[in-house]
């Protein structure tokens, strides 16, 4: 089974009804913390800031802008200071990989917006603040998987805080995504897949999983096992196997026949997958191939013959960090919903949530908000608001209005 018809190309459209990030719901005095002591001011950058600055920036400019309009002094010297730190941003990086905490000042005096980046290690914030650790550039919970099971959305996540004891977390919500189902618990207790418990293969955690429609049954992947279930998560129906023992096509990339780099992509296993028809979509992280559910190989059609890049299918995924997006990072979760008259797509990245109708009167690209969002499923607008107080910690994530 092909595709189903998507735009080719184009541009990706911030959703106007769920409005812009509304930074005032934020405590972002731990990430961007400005302070004025007569002409000198300073202003405290975490080791998440710095990784903004990189690879975010628009994300982190409102936080610096609400920073520095907290202080009347600093407000006026906003855009110079930017400016100066878009030029000084190689600078300032490695000023914080020379501190075990990544904190970095930028010191100036005011009126110059020329700012000087010194080690800011152990600085704690006025009034304190102590969120978990970042892992891979995030923190907290990470959506990995969307699927629409008995007409309810259900989700896995995983935990970015190496401290906590429960890595991956299972949940559902109500089709309209304003009610929480079942409350996020670990994705191999009761509601979750309880005959998982004895796999050492997922002792780690879930790194996706996708529901089968045609058959009713689950398949899951963690590092480079998987592992195939009944609907509800009581009963093993493949045992956990090697990916590569399971499917051909990406057997055939592990052999090295499409190359030592593609290999390497997916050396450690998938980041996401979806089922639709008798197809299999996986994504490593900007990798994609499209697996026959019968032979496990790619297509031999057209493209679809080996391995291709998300931009190769989603152009309009080349200007991901328009939408705040770190450059070069993949998406965490998928989804193909072919169930009705009107095919979606649904990709997440960390918290924001992008999707692509097949009936846009426009259909130049994909529209996107923020996953933890008021759903209007009336106008086709997917978001789960029911979700937010349970996936984000308390630390600067974008929030609706």
């Amino acid at each position: 089974m092909l595709l189903p018809p998507q735009p080719a190309g184009g541009t990706l459209t911030h959703r106007s009804h769920t409005g812009a990030t509304n930074i005032g719901k934020a405590d972002i005095s731990g990430d961007v913390y400005c302070e004025v002591s007569g002409l000198y001011y300073a202003i405290h950058l975490s080791k998440q800031a710095v990784v903004w600055i990189g690879g975010m920036d628009k994300l982190f400019d409102q936080f610096l802008k609400a920073a520095m309009e907290g202080l009347e002094e600093l407000a006026p010297l906003f855009e110079a200071v930017k400016a100066y730190i878009d030029v000084e941003v190689e600078s300032i990086k490695a000023v914080s990989d020379q501190v075990s905490d990544g904190r970095v000042k930028l010191e100036g005096w005011i009126p110059d917006p020329a700012v000087m980046p010194v080690p800011d290690e152990g600085y704690v914030p006025p009034g304190g603040w102590n969120p978990p650790d970042p892992v891979n550039g995030l923190r907290w919970w990470t959506v990995n998987s969307i699927n629409l099971y008995k007409n309810r959305w259900t989700f896995t996540a995983t935990n970015s805080n190496p401290d906590e004891s429960v890595s991956s977390v299972y949940f559902s919500t109500g089709y309209d995504g304003n009610s929480m189902h079942t409350n996020p618990e670990d994705f191999r207790g009761t509601y979750g897949w309880s005959c998982l418990k004895d796999y050492k293969q997922f002792d780690s955690g879930l790194d996706t999983c996708t529901f089968v429609p045609r058959t009713g049954m689950w398949w899951l992947f963690n590092d480079t096992y998987c592992v195939r279930t009944d609907g509800n998560g009581t009963s093993v129906t493949w045992s956990p196997s090697k990916l590569t023992d399971t499917w051909r096509g990406l057997s055939r990339i592990d052999s090295g026949e499409f190359g030592e780099e593609e290999k390497e992509q997916w050396a450690n296993g998938i980041s996401c997958a979806t089922a639709f028809g008798d197809s299999y979509l996986f994504i490593a992280g900007n990798r994609v191939v499209l697996l026959d559910a019968s032979s496990g190989d790619m297509l031999p059609m057209g493209p679809w013959a080996s391995p291709l890049g998300v931009t190769d299918i989603w152009p309009a995924l080349a200007d991901l960090p328009d939408a705040g997006i770190m450059d070069g990072q993949g998406p965490k979760a998928v989804y193909w919903d072919v169930s009705g008259d009107v095919t979606m797509v649904f990709l997440v990245f960390h918290s924001t949530l992008f999707t692509n109708r097949s009936d846009y009167s426009d259909p130049s690209g994909f529209m996107y908000s923020y996953i933890a969002c008021p759903s209007d499923t009336a106008s086709s607008y997917y978001s789960w608001n029911a979700m937010f107080d349970y996936l984000n910690g308390p630390w600067p994530y974008p929030r609706c209005d």
